[in-house]
Protein backbone atom coordinates (compact mmCIF):
# COMPACT_ATOMS: atom_id res chain seq x y z
CA UNK A 1 0.00 0.00 0.00
CA UNK A 2 1.43 3.51 -0.73
CA UNK A 3 2.68 5.55 2.18
CA UNK A 4 1.34 8.93 3.35
CA UNK A 5 3.81 11.80 2.80
CA UNK A 6 4.62 14.83 4.94
CA UNK A 7 6.92 17.70 4.05
CA UNK A 8 9.87 18.37 6.33
CA UNK A 9 9.83 21.54 8.42
CA UNK A 10 12.74 23.85 7.39
CA UNK A 11 14.60 25.97 9.99
CA UNK A 12 13.18 29.47 10.41
CA UNK A 13 15.31 32.56 9.97
CA UNK A 14 14.41 36.03 11.33
CA UNK A 15 15.96 37.82 8.32
CA UNK A 16 14.27 36.00 5.47
CA UNK A 17 11.14 34.08 4.73
CA UNK A 18 11.18 30.30 5.09
CA UNK A 19 12.67 28.42 2.18
CA UNK A 20 10.45 25.95 0.39
CA UNK A 21 10.90 22.39 1.66
CA UNK A 22 13.20 20.25 -0.42
CA UNK A 23 13.15 16.84 1.20
CA UNK A 24 10.29 14.50 1.87
CA UNK A 25 10.08 11.87 4.55
CA UNK A 26 7.41 9.30 4.88
CA UNK A 27 6.21 7.39 7.88
CA UNK A 28 3.90 4.45 8.17
CA UNK A 29 2.01 3.53 11.28
CA UNK A 30 1.54 -0.01 12.42
CA UNK A 31 -1.56 -1.72 11.15
CA UNK A 32 -4.66 -1.17 13.23
CA UNK A 33 -6.27 -4.27 14.75
CA UNK A 34 -9.77 -2.86 14.17
CA UNK A 35 -9.52 -1.69 10.53
CA UNK A 36 -8.19 -3.26 7.39
CA UNK A 37 -6.39 -0.03 6.38
CA UNK A 38 -3.61 1.66 8.45
CA UNK A 39 -4.52 4.91 10.17
CA UNK A 40 -2.19 7.94 10.29
CA UNK A 41 -2.14 11.19 12.22
CA UNK A 42 0.49 13.91 11.74
CA UNK A 43 1.11 16.87 14.01
CA UNK A 44 3.18 19.74 12.64
CA UNK A 45 5.59 21.07 15.28
CA UNK A 46 7.77 24.16 15.71
CA UNK A 47 11.52 24.12 16.34
CA UNK A 48 10.92 23.08 19.97
CA UNK A 49 9.12 19.91 18.97
CA UNK A 50 10.11 16.64 20.59
CA UNK A 51 11.68 15.76 17.25
CA UNK A 52 12.98 19.18 16.23
CA UNK A 53 15.45 17.73 13.77
CA UNK A 54 12.68 16.37 11.54
CA UNK A 55 10.00 18.84 12.50
CA UNK A 56 7.12 16.38 12.91
CA UNK A 57 5.94 13.46 15.00
CA UNK A 58 3.63 10.68 13.97
CA UNK A 59 1.20 8.63 16.02
CA UNK A 60 -1.33 5.94 15.42
CA UNK A 61 -4.97 6.78 16.23
CA UNK A 62 -7.77 4.34 16.98
CA UNK A 63 -10.55 4.88 14.39
CA UNK A 64 -14.11 5.61 15.48
CA UNK A 65 -16.40 2.71 16.14
CA UNK A 66 -18.52 1.56 13.21
CA UNK A 67 -22.01 2.68 14.37
CA UNK A 68 -24.99 3.77 12.24
CA UNK A 69 -27.32 6.62 13.31
CA UNK A 70 -30.50 7.31 11.29
CA UNK A 71 -32.24 10.68 11.44
CA UNK A 72 -35.34 12.17 9.83
CA UNK A 73 -36.47 15.66 8.86
CA UNK A 74 -39.60 17.05 7.21
CA UNK A 75 -39.98 19.67 4.49
CA UNK A 76 -43.32 21.50 4.66
CA UNK A 77 -44.87 24.15 2.41
CA UNK A 78 -48.02 25.29 4.14
CA UNK A 79 -50.45 27.87 2.77
CA UNK A 80 -50.71 31.25 4.48
CA UNK A 81 -54.04 33.06 4.33
CA UNK A 82 -54.28 36.85 4.53
CA UNK A 83 -57.25 39.22 4.46
CA UNK A 84 -57.25 42.91 3.64
CA UNK A 85 -60.13 45.38 3.34
CA UNK A 86 -59.88 48.42 1.07
CA UNK A 87 -62.11 51.48 1.21
CA UNK A 88 -62.34 53.40 -2.08
CA UNK A 89 -63.40 57.01 -1.40
CA UNK A 90 -64.82 59.31 -4.08
CA UNK A 91 -65.85 56.34 -6.20
CA UNK A 92 -68.07 58.43 -8.50
CA UNK A 93 -65.32 60.95 -9.15
CA UNK A 94 -62.87 58.17 -10.06
CA UNK A 95 -65.30 56.62 -12.54
CA UNK A 96 -65.95 60.02 -14.11
CA UNK A 97 -62.39 61.36 -14.38
CA UNK A 98 -60.12 58.31 -14.86
CA UNK A 99 -60.00 56.88 -18.35
CA UNK A 100 -59.18 53.47 -19.70
CA UNK A 101 -55.81 52.19 -18.51
CA UNK A 102 -55.66 54.70 -15.64
CA UNK A 103 -55.55 53.06 -12.23
CA UNK A 104 -56.09 53.87 -8.57
CA UNK A 105 -53.79 51.91 -6.18
CA UNK A 106 -55.62 50.63 -3.12
CA UNK A 107 -52.60 50.28 -0.84
CA UNK A 108 -50.19 47.48 0.04
CA UNK A 109 -50.27 44.67 2.62
CA UNK A 110 -48.08 41.69 3.60
CA UNK A 111 -48.90 37.99 3.43
CA UNK A 112 -46.42 35.11 3.93
CA UNK A 113 -43.45 37.48 3.96
CA UNK A 114 -44.31 39.09 0.60
CA UNK A 115 -45.66 42.58 -0.11
CA UNK A 116 -48.84 42.77 -2.23
CA UNK A 117 -51.11 45.45 -3.62
CA UNK A 118 -54.54 45.66 -5.24
CA UNK A 119 -54.92 48.06 -8.20
CA UNK A 120 -58.30 49.39 -9.37
CA UNK A 121 -59.02 50.41 -13.00
CA UNK A 122 -62.40 52.22 -12.91
CA UNK A 123 -62.74 52.19 -16.73
CA UNK A 124 -60.91 48.99 -17.60
CA UNK A 125 -57.24 48.28 -18.14
CA UNK A 126 -57.12 49.04 -21.89
CA UNK A 127 -55.26 52.30 -22.49
CA UNK A 128 -57.19 54.98 -24.37
CA UNK A 129 -60.57 53.25 -24.33
CA UNK A 130 -63.27 54.14 -21.82
CA UNK A 131 -65.42 51.16 -20.94
CA UNK A 132 -68.36 50.59 -18.63
CA UNK A 133 -66.64 47.60 -17.11
CA UNK A 134 -63.89 47.81 -14.45
CA UNK A 135 -60.82 45.78 -13.60
CA UNK A 136 -59.06 44.80 -10.38
CA UNK A 137 -55.52 43.44 -10.28
CA UNK A 138 -53.44 41.78 -7.55
CA UNK A 139 -49.74 42.64 -7.79
CA UNK A 140 -46.63 41.20 -6.13
CA UNK A 141 -44.46 44.12 -4.96
CA UNK A 142 -41.51 42.32 -3.39
CA UNK A 143 -38.49 42.64 -5.68
CA UNK A 144 -36.55 39.60 -6.87
CA UNK A 145 -39.20 37.22 -5.53
CA UNK A 146 -41.57 34.53 -6.76
CA UNK A 147 -44.71 33.20 -5.09
CA UNK A 148 -47.64 30.94 -5.93
CA UNK A 149 -50.98 32.33 -4.76
CA UNK A 150 -54.73 32.37 -5.32
CA UNK A 151 -56.91 35.38 -4.58
CA UNK A 152 -60.57 36.10 -3.94
CA UNK A 153 -61.91 39.64 -4.53
CA UNK A 154 -65.36 40.65 -3.27
CA UNK A 155 -67.52 43.74 -2.96
CA UNK A 156 -68.75 44.47 0.58
CA UNK A 157 -72.01 46.28 1.19
CA UNK A 158 -71.21 49.57 2.92
CA UNK A 159 -74.70 50.72 3.88
CA UNK A 160 -78.11 49.54 4.87
CA UNK A 161 -80.50 47.51 2.80
CA UNK A 162 -81.54 43.91 2.31
CA UNK A 163 -78.75 41.37 2.16
CA UNK A 164 -76.33 43.48 4.14
CA UNK A 165 -73.28 41.55 5.17
CA UNK A 166 -73.22 39.22 2.15
CA UNK A 167 -70.14 40.02 0.05
CA UNK A 168 -70.53 39.88 -3.73
CA UNK A 169 -67.78 37.85 -5.49
CA UNK A 170 -66.15 39.49 -8.51
CA UNK A 171 -65.05 36.24 -10.16
CA UNK A 172 -65.15 32.47 -9.98
CA UNK A 173 -62.85 30.88 -7.36
CA UNK A 174 -59.34 30.06 -8.57
CA UNK A 175 -58.77 26.36 -9.18
CA UNK A 176 -55.00 26.59 -9.59
CA UNK A 177 -52.54 29.04 -7.98
CA UNK A 178 -51.05 31.82 -10.09
CA UNK A 179 -47.28 32.17 -10.26
CA UNK A 180 -46.35 35.76 -9.39
CA UNK A 181 -42.73 36.67 -10.08
CA UNK A 182 -40.54 39.77 -10.10
CA UNK A 183 -37.33 37.90 -10.96
CA UNK A 184 -37.19 39.26 -14.51
CA UNK A 185 -39.17 41.72 -16.64
CA UNK A 186 -40.64 38.81 -18.59
CA UNK A 187 -42.24 37.13 -15.56
CA UNK A 188 -45.86 38.03 -14.65
CA UNK A 189 -46.16 39.90 -11.35
CA UNK A 190 -49.80 40.94 -11.83
CA UNK A 191 -53.01 38.95 -12.25
CA UNK A 192 -56.47 40.45 -12.36
CA UNK A 193 -60.16 40.10 -13.09
CA UNK A 194 -62.54 42.03 -15.29
CA UNK A 195 -65.90 43.06 -13.78
CA UNK A 196 -68.44 43.43 -16.58
CA UNK A 197 -70.70 46.45 -17.00
CA UNK A 198 -73.88 44.77 -15.76
CA UNK A 199 -72.23 43.73 -12.50
CA UNK A 200 -70.77 47.21 -12.04
CA UNK A 201 -74.27 48.70 -12.41
CA UNK A 202 -75.48 46.40 -9.64
CA UNK A 203 -72.51 47.40 -7.50
CA UNK A 204 -73.24 51.07 -8.12
CA UNK A 205 -76.85 50.61 -6.97
CA UNK A 206 -76.41 48.25 -4.03
CA UNK A 207 -72.84 48.46 -2.74
CA UNK A 208 -71.84 52.13 -3.03
CA UNK A 209 -72.88 54.32 -0.11
CA UNK A 210 -71.80 57.93 0.47
CA UNK A 211 -69.64 57.59 -2.66
CA UNK A 212 -67.57 54.86 -0.96
CA UNK A 213 -66.91 51.34 -2.22
CA UNK A 214 -65.42 48.60 -0.04
CA UNK A 215 -63.34 45.72 -1.43
CA UNK A 216 -62.28 42.59 0.46
CA UNK A 217 -59.21 40.69 -0.77
CA UNK A 218 -58.42 37.19 0.52
CA UNK A 219 -55.02 35.87 -0.52
CA UNK A 220 -53.76 32.29 -0.12
CA UNK A 221 -49.99 32.17 -0.59
CA UNK A 222 -47.91 29.00 -0.68
CA UNK A 223 -45.43 29.43 2.15
CA UNK A 224 -41.69 29.13 1.72
CA UNK A 225 -40.40 25.56 2.23
CA UNK A 226 -39.32 24.91 5.80
CA UNK A 227 -37.14 21.98 6.82
CA UNK A 228 -37.45 20.75 10.37
CA UNK A 229 -34.50 19.94 12.60
CA UNK A 230 -33.14 16.45 12.09
CA UNK A 231 -34.37 14.06 14.76
CA UNK A 232 -33.55 10.42 15.47
CA UNK A 233 -35.58 8.12 13.29
CA UNK A 234 -38.15 6.26 15.34
CA UNK A 235 -38.00 2.49 15.21
CA UNK A 236 -41.73 2.36 14.37
CA UNK A 237 -43.45 5.06 12.33
CA UNK A 238 -46.84 5.27 14.08
CA UNK A 239 -50.05 6.90 12.82
CA UNK A 240 -50.81 10.57 13.56
CA UNK A 241 -52.53 11.49 16.86
CA UNK A 242 -56.20 10.55 16.88
CA UNK A 243 -57.23 11.67 20.38
CA UNK A 244 -59.67 14.42 19.23
CA UNK A 245 -61.37 12.00 16.84
CA UNK A 246 -61.70 9.33 19.56
CA UNK A 247 -63.07 11.85 22.06
CA UNK A 248 -65.58 13.04 19.46
CA UNK A 249 -66.77 9.46 18.94
CA UNK A 250 -67.02 9.04 22.70
CA UNK A 251 -69.28 12.11 22.91
CA UNK A 252 -71.46 10.96 20.00
CA UNK A 253 -71.83 7.40 21.27
CA UNK A 254 -72.81 8.53 24.80
CA UNK A 255 -70.93 5.50 26.14
CA UNK A 256 -70.01 5.70 29.86
CA UNK A 257 -71.62 9.16 30.13
CA UNK A 258 -72.24 10.14 33.75
CA UNK A 259 -73.89 13.56 33.52
CA UNK A 260 -76.88 14.96 31.58
CA UNK A 261 -77.51 18.62 30.77
CA UNK A 262 -81.01 19.97 30.24
CA UNK A 263 -80.93 22.95 27.86
CA UNK A 264 -84.42 24.34 27.20
CA UNK A 265 -85.88 20.83 27.34
CA UNK A 266 -83.22 19.22 25.12
CA UNK A 267 -80.86 16.78 26.86
CA UNK A 268 -77.11 16.34 26.22
CA UNK A 269 -75.00 13.62 27.84
CA UNK A 270 -71.31 14.01 28.62
CA UNK A 271 -68.48 12.86 30.88
CA UNK A 272 -67.71 14.77 34.05
CA UNK A 273 -63.95 14.19 34.00
CA UNK A 274 -63.59 15.48 30.42
CA UNK A 275 -65.61 18.62 31.17
CA UNK A 276 -63.69 19.28 34.39
CA UNK A 277 -60.37 18.87 32.58
CA UNK A 278 -61.31 21.44 29.92
CA UNK A 279 -63.22 24.10 31.90
CA UNK A 280 -62.67 25.45 35.42
CA UNK A 281 -66.36 26.37 35.63
CA UNK A 282 -67.47 22.84 34.75
CA UNK A 283 -64.96 21.54 37.30
CA UNK A 284 -66.47 23.70 40.05
CA UNK A 285 -70.03 22.78 39.06
CA UNK A 286 -69.40 19.04 38.87
CA UNK A 287 -66.71 18.42 41.53
CA UNK A 288 -66.62 21.53 43.74
CA UNK A 289 -68.12 22.00 47.23
CA UNK A 290 -71.36 23.30 45.68
CA UNK A 291 -71.41 20.69 42.91
CA UNK A 292 -74.60 19.21 41.56
CA UNK A 293 -74.83 15.69 42.92
CA UNK A 294 -77.71 14.72 40.65
CA UNK A 295 -77.36 13.25 37.18
CA UNK A 296 -79.12 16.15 35.40
CA UNK A 297 -77.76 19.70 35.33
CA UNK A 298 -80.07 22.44 34.12
CA UNK A 299 -78.45 25.10 31.87
CA UNK A 300 -80.25 28.42 31.60
CA UNK A 301 -79.82 31.40 29.27
CA UNK A 302 -78.36 29.34 26.45
CA UNK A 303 -79.70 27.88 23.20
CA UNK A 304 -79.39 24.11 22.60
CA UNK A 305 -77.48 24.64 19.32
CA UNK A 306 -74.91 26.81 21.12
CA UNK A 307 -74.45 24.29 23.95
CA UNK A 308 -74.01 21.49 21.40
CA UNK A 309 -71.22 23.45 19.69
CA UNK A 310 -69.65 24.17 23.07
CA UNK A 311 -69.60 20.46 23.98
CA UNK A 312 -68.14 19.58 20.57
CA UNK A 313 -65.30 22.04 21.06
CA UNK A 314 -64.66 20.73 24.59
CA UNK A 315 -64.08 17.23 23.21
CA UNK A 316 -62.47 17.90 19.81
CA UNK A 317 -61.05 21.47 19.81
CA UNK A 318 -62.94 22.02 16.55
CA UNK A 319 -65.86 24.06 15.21
CA UNK A 320 -66.24 21.99 12.05
CA UNK A 321 -70.04 22.03 12.44
CA UNK A 322 -70.04 25.75 11.53
CA UNK A 323 -68.19 25.31 8.22
CA UNK A 324 -71.34 24.75 6.13
CA UNK A 325 -73.25 27.75 7.53
CA UNK A 326 -73.68 30.97 5.58
CA UNK A 327 -72.00 34.11 6.85
CA UNK A 328 -75.01 35.54 8.71
CA UNK A 329 -75.78 32.31 10.59
CA UNK A 330 -72.11 31.74 11.35
CA UNK A 331 -71.75 35.26 12.75
CA UNK A 332 -74.87 34.88 14.90
CA UNK A 333 -73.70 31.54 16.34
CA UNK A 334 -70.24 32.99 16.99
CA UNK A 335 -71.79 35.79 19.06
CA UNK A 336 -73.66 33.36 21.32
CA UNK A 337 -70.70 30.96 21.46
CA UNK A 338 -68.40 33.79 22.58
CA UNK A 339 -70.76 34.48 25.50
CA UNK A 340 -70.76 30.76 26.37
CA UNK A 341 -66.96 30.55 26.16
CA UNK A 342 -66.63 33.50 28.54
CA UNK A 343 -69.19 31.95 30.88
CA UNK A 344 -67.29 28.64 31.12
CA UNK A 345 -63.77 30.10 31.13
CA UNK A 346 -62.64 28.69 27.76
CA UNK A 347 -60.16 31.31 26.58
CA UNK A 348 -59.14 29.72 23.28
CA UNK A 349 -62.73 29.30 22.11
CA UNK A 350 -63.40 32.91 23.07
CA UNK A 351 -60.49 34.10 20.90
CA UNK A 352 -61.63 31.98 17.94
CA UNK A 353 -65.16 33.41 18.14
CA UNK A 354 -63.68 36.91 18.31
CA UNK A 355 -61.75 36.29 15.10
CA UNK A 356 -64.90 35.04 13.33
CA UNK A 357 -66.75 38.21 14.32
CA UNK A 358 -63.80 40.40 13.37
CA UNK A 359 -63.72 39.11 9.78
CA UNK A 360 -67.51 39.39 9.36
CA UNK A 361 -67.99 42.99 10.54
CA UNK A 362 -70.51 45.09 8.65
CA UNK A 363 -71.89 48.59 9.09
CA UNK A 364 -75.04 47.13 10.65
CA UNK A 365 -73.30 44.86 13.19
CA UNK A 366 -70.25 46.86 14.31
CA UNK A 367 -72.10 48.74 17.08
CA UNK A 368 -73.52 45.57 18.67
CA UNK A 369 -70.19 43.77 18.22
CA UNK A 370 -68.17 46.43 20.02
CA UNK A 371 -70.76 46.38 22.84
CA UNK A 372 -70.41 42.59 23.02
CA UNK A 373 -66.60 42.85 23.08
CA UNK A 374 -66.78 45.45 25.85
CA UNK A 375 -69.07 43.30 28.01
CA UNK A 376 -66.90 40.20 27.75
CA UNK A 377 -63.41 41.73 27.77
CA UNK A 378 -62.43 40.98 24.15
CA UNK A 379 -59.78 43.64 23.61
CA UNK A 380 -58.64 42.58 20.14
CA UNK A 381 -62.22 42.42 18.85
CA UNK A 382 -62.94 45.87 20.28
CA UNK A 383 -59.85 47.32 18.57
CA UNK A 384 -60.93 45.77 15.25
CA UNK A 385 -64.39 47.35 15.62
CA UNK A 386 -62.92 50.80 16.30
CA UNK A 387 -60.63 50.51 13.26
CA UNK A 388 -63.64 49.48 11.16
CA UNK A 389 -65.64 52.50 12.33
CA UNK A 390 -62.78 54.89 11.57
CA UNK A 391 -62.32 53.36 8.09
CA UNK A 392 -66.05 53.50 7.33
CA UNK A 393 -66.62 56.94 8.80
CA UNK A 394 -68.60 57.64 11.97
CA UNK A 395 -72.01 58.07 10.33
CA UNK A 396 -75.49 57.02 11.42
CA UNK A 397 -75.21 53.65 9.69
CA UNK A 398 -72.11 52.57 11.61
CA UNK A 399 -72.98 54.22 14.92
CA UNK A 400 -76.37 52.47 15.31
CA UNK A 401 -76.85 48.71 15.04
CA UNK A 402 -80.06 47.03 13.96
CA UNK A 403 -78.90 43.79 15.54
CA UNK A 404 -79.90 44.49 19.14
CA UNK A 405 -80.50 48.22 19.12
CA UNK A 406 -77.02 48.96 20.48
CA UNK A 407 -75.67 52.43 19.79
CA UNK A 408 -72.02 53.27 19.38
CA UNK A 409 -71.33 56.81 20.55
CA UNK A 410 -68.43 58.96 19.49
CA UNK A 411 -67.50 59.09 23.17
CA UNK A 412 -66.81 55.36 23.28
CA UNK A 413 -64.47 55.58 20.28
CA UNK A 414 -62.62 58.58 21.73
CA UNK A 415 -62.43 56.83 25.11
CA UNK A 416 -60.77 53.85 23.44
CA UNK A 417 -58.16 56.09 21.80
CA UNK A 418 -57.35 57.78 25.13
CA UNK A 419 -56.95 54.39 26.84
CA UNK A 420 -54.52 53.36 24.09
CA UNK A 421 -52.50 56.55 24.60
CA UNK A 422 -52.44 55.97 28.36
CA UNK A 423 -51.19 52.41 27.88
CA UNK A 424 -48.45 53.68 25.58
CA UNK A 425 -47.10 56.11 28.20
CA UNK A 426 -47.25 53.48 30.92
CA UNK A 427 -45.14 51.10 28.85
CA UNK A 428 -42.67 53.71 27.66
Amino acid sequence: MPHRHLRRAPPLSPTRSPSPPRNRVRTRAASSPTMALPAYQYHYQSGTAPDARRGYVSARVRPPSMTTRSTTSTCTTGTVEGHHRFVIPHYGWLRAHLGGGQCFPLGSFSVAGYDWAVVFFPRGATVGENHDHAAFYVELLTSRAAAAATFDLRFVRAGSGSGSGRPLPMHQPDTEPHRFSTMTHFDPAVYGVRVDAMLMQSVQSNYVRDDRLIIDCTLHVAGKPRVSTAEPLAAIDGPPPALPAHLGKLLDSEAHADVTFDVQGEEFTAHRVVLAMRSPVFKAELFGPMSNTGETVKVVDMQPAVFKLLLGFVYTESLAAMDDLDEDDKRELARHLLVAADRYGMGRLKIICGHILEWSLTAETVASTIALADRHGCRELKEACVEFVVAMGMNDETMTSRHEGDQLSCFSVIKHFFSEIGSFFKIH
